[in-house]
C-alpha cells in the first residue's frame, strides 16, 4: 500500500504545470483592452512578477455554486507589464475545479462547463505602453476564471525564465 501511495505521489509530482489541453490560448496586444485603473490599483491586485490580477488581493467575493463539471464565470482583468510575454496556468491540483476563459471577451451564461475553458493562457503585452501614466502602463486583458464553488485556486505564472506560484481566493474566506 505504501509503495502504491509513493508511486502515485511521484506520478503527480512529475506532471508539468502546463500539461493538459496542449498549447495555451494566446492573447496578444491586438486583443487587449484599455481603461484608466487609477494610481492605486496595484494595492488591490495580486501580483505575480510582471502579471497582476486586478482586484483580487481581498479575494473574489460573492456566492459561487455550480453543478459538478461547471463553474461560475468570474471576470478577472489581467495586466501584463509592457514588452512581456507571460503564461498563466491553473496548477494541476486546481484543474478539476477551475478553468480559464480568456479566448473570448465574454461568457454569456451564468454557468459554464469547465471543459470549454483552458488550463493555460499566453499573454503577449504591447511593446509600447498605451498610457503615459506610469500606473497605467501595462497591457490589460479582460477574461474569466470559471470556478466551481467557493475555492482557492492555485496558479502559476511563467515569464522571463521565472516561475511564480500564487493562490487566488474565489469566495473562500482564506486559503
Amino acid at each position: 500500500m505504501r509503495a502504491l501511495a509513493a508511486a502515485a505521489a511521484l506520478a503527480l509530482s512529475a506532471v508539468p504545470a502546463f500539461a493538459a489541453d496542449g498549447q495555451p490560448v494566446v492573447r496578444d496586444c491586438g486583443s487587449s483592452a484599455f481603461g484608466d485603473l487609477g494610481p492605486n490599483w496595484r494595492a488591490r491586485a495580486v501580483v505575480a512578477g510582471p502579471v497582476a490580477f486586478v482586484g483580487l488581493r481581498a479575494g473574489y467575493r460573492g456566492a459561487n455554486t455550480a453543478p459538478a463539471g461547471s463553474g461560475r464565470p468570474l471576470k478577472v482583468l489581467v495586466v501584463v507589464e509592457p514588452r512581456t510575454v507571460a503564461t498563466l496556468a491553473i496548477r494541476p491540483q486546481s484543474r478539476r475545479v477551475a478553468a480559464l476563459h480568456y479566448a473570448r471577451a465574454q461568457v454569456s451564461q451564468p454557468v459554464a462547463p469547465l471543459a470549454e475553458g483552458t488550463s493555460a493562457v499566453r499573454f503577449e503585452a504591447c511593446r509600447v505602453p498605451v498610457s503615459k501614466e506610469p500606473w497605467n502602463a501595462g497591457t490589460q486583458f479582460p477574461g474569466y476564471f470559471v470556478v466551481n464553488g467557493r475555492r482557492c485556486v492555485a496558479i502559476e505564472v511563467r515569464a522571463s525564465g521565472q516561475r511564480i506560484w500564487r493562490t487566488l481566493r474565489f469566495g473562500a474566506a482564506r486559503c
